[in-house]
């Protein structure tokens, strides 16, 4: 499953269209802070997110040297009002964090970010399987990013609750709030971690053969040569 999460507005208002075949939902992540609550919602189900403050023990600096892991950027989600799971970021160690995706259901998901040159990645797991990758194509045009899901098919009953994690993600990571800027802005970065073995560059090319973040792969390769 391929699901594209396009964001429609910036500045004053975060709200994305996303869309997949037979899959439709739009997004709203708060105008004024990343602490507002994140809404993904269409005719049948809302899914909502609510931040929830740490205790003060997650914001001490080097707590991981004791072993404990520092839990921030908490969000509640319900589904129709109904309360069915959590997502954090956890900094457990010099280099190594990832966010958790913890559902009432038992369901954890890991999920590991990487950026490279053009794109920002994040590689989902749960275990020690890759279900799933968000790639962010890093040049836009005023601040409205666009993300595309990859969902093996198997884990397609999650495709809502992951659509959801990159509203959350992009608010934290992306949003530009209150900007006074318009135009194109192309970026590169590099960022670096412990966990970079979860990356894959083979993941999508495996279980999306046809496919790459601007559409076919034949297309693009036809059109403008190897990206």
């Amino acid at each position: 499953m391929i699901i594209k999460i396009s964001q429609t507005a910036s500045n004053i208002k975060q709200s994305y269209d996303i869309e997949g075949e037979n899959f439709y939902y739009s997004g709203d992540a708060g105008s004024i802070s990343r602490m507002q609550s994140i809404t993904l919602s269409n005719k049948e189900k809302t899914i909502k997110g609510i931040y929830n403050i740490s205790k003060w023990v997650n914001y001490i600096p080097l707590r991981y040297l004791f072993g404990e892991a520092n839990l921030t950027r908490v969000f509640h989600l319900y589904e129709n009002d109904n309360i069915y799971g959590v997502i954090a970021f956890s900094k457990h160690g010099f280099l190594k964090n990832f966010y958790v995706i913890a559902l009432d259901s038992g369901e954890i998901f890991h999920c590991y970010c990487l950026s490279r040159g053009s794109f920002d990645y994040v590689s989902i797991y749960q275990g020690a399987t890759q279900i799933a990758l968000i790639e962010t194509y890093l040049s836009v045009n005023d601040y409205k990013y666009t993300h595309k899901l990859y969902l093996l098919d198997e884990y397609n009953q999650f495709a809502d609750t992951l659509s959801f994690f990159v509203l959350y993600y992009a608010s934290y990571n992306f949003a530009q709030r209150m900007h006074m800027s318009s135009g194109s802005t192309s970026t590169k970065s590099w960022s670096f971690s412990k966990y970079n073995n979860k990356y894959n560059p083979k993941w999508r090319e495996t279980h999306f053969p046809n496919e790459n973040f601007f559409g076919k792969t034949s297309l693009i390769n036809n059109s403008y040569g190897d990206i």
